[in-house]
């Protein structure tokens, strides 16, 4: 929307609209995905209060001397029609020409320097050499004609002149780059700004007025041609500086702004940044790297209509600012004039609005009602945790820093959680602009939202996602087994009435103790993993336990107690009982944060029964039991995993049915070994269907452990299905 053909009246309203409709579409979403949000605690950065407490914020860092406005050249982007801050300038690779332009030298010869913009030509003040090249001694402090204008620049010398950059001679423009604003404020250069409204040329361009600048380069060059001006092109790669918001190249433009002093607080920045937990660690760097390579104060001040308004106002006999006091706020000197603060004078409002960042970099102290009577500063700052991708580490983040730096001399928060991005399937951002972007909500109901928060959840942290289908639907695998596991399991929990069943420890053999046992490491791991805010590697943890241990082992060894219980000790079938009980609980515990949905259901139908809280969501997490740790049975479940694994792949290369007995199954190993699996001969008979299990010399498959063999026979059936 062009702000130039509406009232600012009217956009605001467009903006609020734009706002309502938005903030439904993602509360909808979010509550689709199970995000747990109190939505009491809301707010809009133009509310009261968001305007209140970034109005407190101005206040605050003016009356501590942090904040001032000057006027000098700032970055401006003449889309948006607006200054610019540096974090809001991105760098974009583009080819372009580097072209040899010949000025007129001290003695009507030429001096060719090298440019990539000739359109600017007609804001040259000064041309520049470096005070060691010998080629340009004897003309230092003389002057040199501008092609196609008719005025002259002083020739001067500057350590940064590239000797080696073209012809040795650098032009120095108001302004072209940061570097022209340099030399432009520590030499006291003339000022020639060529760009008029909405980044057209103006009256110092001459003829080229009222041209855009590509025209302009165009129309110069051809003229520098025709003169026998222009000596040479070649092409280049360039990096310019761009707009984040909406691609356009930036330009320098001379007006006045507010600045917020953060130059001198670089050294105090950094070590803030040291004192953050930063996960993962190496963000930090990234952090460090913008804070030290800052070339410019924040300017705070942009051109819009929609945003907070400054609390000013300008004396319109002196030009001073006139600020407003605190219990004045919030306000709009656009809407009104306090008479306390005029006093006779005429007042002028302040017509700029804040930069969003001002805003959004208060985020903390805004749910801590800091500016507010009944802050709750004390109760909840600094807060835990802030949870961001890592392309706003120069914004969000670092601004945030600043904040509370200076207004409560400490961190906003404690830990920093850096995420990616999601990406497309041809791996790049996913972006509604851009035309790749994956609407969430057919893929929820095509296959829950549990599956899509699946997806999510297997991004590493710090690094970007992509976006499969194939990968959602693995959630929904997941989302199958976990319920056919866990009905297996609820069939024996519950007596003919559906009653619970009053469990018991009974007497648990070396399997249930290795599960047990795996359960408290996994347990472990993954609550270390969470700690770290490393959620990939924790559901990878959870979901190996469950497929692997759980499924595919413990439940088909454990079942035959269920099966045939008149093989079993009374109390060995109560302890399988107890422990699939145990284990799969503690599972849909360690489930809960990533799949909430079908957790929360299995946890109220099969487990809420037998005790505890309404919710699986309220109830206390897992914490891992040293005294249930049996290194023992731990070391007998490796070693009957190598085995069961290994019978599982000759089964698979044979092509036979993994559900098909065995007619024997043979071990050969040291008797060290062989003692520790004999105690497991019906466990292992039970998870390979074997009719025997056999100990001996003979052993013709490997397993992962090189010290065991095992040789295997189908039975009759079997080895006539799998044409042995």
């Amino acid at each position: 929307m062009d702000k130039g053909k509406i009232t600012r009246e009217e956009f605001i309203k467009l903006c609020l609209k734009e706002t309502r409709e938005g903030a439904k579409v993602y509360r909808d979403l979010w509550e689709a995905l199970g995000i747990s949000v109190d939505w009491s605690l809301t707010y809009s950065t133009i509310d009261e209060r968001s305007v209140r407490t970034a109005q407190t914020s101005f206040l605050d860092l003016y009356e501590k001397g942090l904040i001032e406005r000057r006027e000098e050249p700032v970055t401006w982007c003449f889309r948006c029609g607006t200054s610019l801050a540096q974090a809001e300038i991105e760098t974009q690779e583009r080819e372009s020409r580097l072209s040899d332009i010949a000025f007129i030298g001290p003695d009507g010869g030429d001096l060719v320097i090298s440019t990539t913009r000739p359109e600017l030509i007609p804001a040259c003040v000064a041309l520049y050499v470096n005070p060691e090249d010998d080629r340009y001694r004897d003309i230092v402090g003389k002057k040199a004609g501008v092609p196609l204008f008719n005025y002259e620049v002083e020739i001067r010398t500057h350590e940064e002149a590239d000797i080696e950059f073209g012809t040795g001679l650098m032009m120095v423009c108001t302004w072209g780059d940061g570097e022209d604003v340099r030399k432009w404020k520590e030499h006291r250069l003339d000022t020639r700004n060529i760009f008029a409204e909405w980044g057209k040329l103006g009256d110092l361009a001459g003829p080229y007025a009222g041209m855009t600048t590509e025209n302009a380069r165009k129309a110069i060059l051809k003229d520098l041609d025709e003169a026998g001006r222009l000596r040479g092109q070649k092409p280049v790669t360039q990096f310019v500086g761009t707009h984040d918001r909406c691609g356009t190249p930036v330009e320098f433009n001379h007006s006045p702004q507010w600045f917020i002093k953060v130059l001198p607080g670089q050294d105090d920045y950094v070590v803030r940044g040291r004192e953050l937990n930063w996960f993962p660690e190496h963000f930090r760097t990234r952090y460090d790297d913008w804070v030290t390579g800052l070339k410019w104060d924040w300017c705070i001040s942009r051109q819009r209509f929609y945003g907070v308004p400054f609390p000013v106002w300008y004396d319109e006999e002196t030009g001073e600012p006139v600020v407003a006091t605190r219990d004045m706020l919030p306000v709009d000197p656009t809407m009104t004039v306090p008479e306390s603060l005029a006093n006779g004078r005429k007042l002028r409002a302040e017509p700029d609005v804040m930069d969003t960042w001002m805003t959004s970099s208060l985020t903390p102290l805004i749910n801590a009602r800091w500016a507010e009577a009944d802050n709750l500063m004390p109760r909840i700052y600094p807060m835990s945790i802030r949870v961001q991708a890592f392309e706003i580490i120069r914004t969000w983040l670092f601004y945030t820093v600043v904040k509370s730096h200076h207004h409560t001399e400490t961190l906003p928060w404690k830990d920093v959680m850096i995420s990616g991005w999601g990406l497309d399937n041809a791996g790049k951002k996913m972006s509604k602009s851009a035309g790749n972007f994956v609407d969430p909500k057919p893929v929820i109901e095509k296959y829950g939202a549990d599956a899509v928060r699946y997806w999510s959840a297997g991004a590493t942290l710090g690094h970007d996602l992509r976006y499969n289908e194939r990968d959602v639907q693995g959630g929904k695998r997941l989302m199958t087994k976990l319920w056919n596991a866990t009905k297996f399991v609820s069939t024996h929990l519950f007596d003919d009435d559906g009653k619970p069943r009053v469990l018991e420890a009974g007497t648990p053999t070396v399997i249930d103790r290795w599960i047990l046992s795996r359960l408290q490491q996994v347990v472990r791991d993954v609550t270390a993993y969470l700690d770290r805010y490393e959620y990939s590697h924790a559901l990878q943890s959870v979901e190996r336990f469950f497929f692997g241990d759980f499924c595919d082992n413990y439940i088909e060894i454990v079942k035959e107690r269920f099966w045939t219980p008149e093989k079993f000790e009374p109390a060995v079938v109560e302890a399988g009982l107890h422990t699939l009980h145990a284990v799969n609980r503690a599972v849909l515990h360690l489930f809960a944060p990533f799949i909430p949905f079908i957790t929360e259901e299995l946890y109220r139908l099969v487990f809420l029964p037998f005790g505890g809280k309404e919710s699986i969501h309220v109830s206390d997490w897992p914490v891992a039991d040293d005294a249930l740790v049996d290194n023992g049975a731990l070391e007998a479940g490796r070693l009957l995993m190598a085995v069961l694994t290994a019978a599982r792949r000759w089964k698979t290369e044979k092509q036979v049915n993994q559900n098909f007995p065995l007619a024997h199954l043979t071990v050969a190993a040291p008797e060290k070994i062989a003692a520790q699996l004999r105690p497991l001969e019906g466990d292992l008979a039970a998870a390979c269907h074997a009719t025997e299990i056999r100990f001996g010399d003979a052993g013709d498959v490997e397993t992962e452990i090189p010290e065991i063999r095992i040789a295997l026979e189908l039975g009759e059936r079997q080895e006539k299905n799998a044409g042995a």
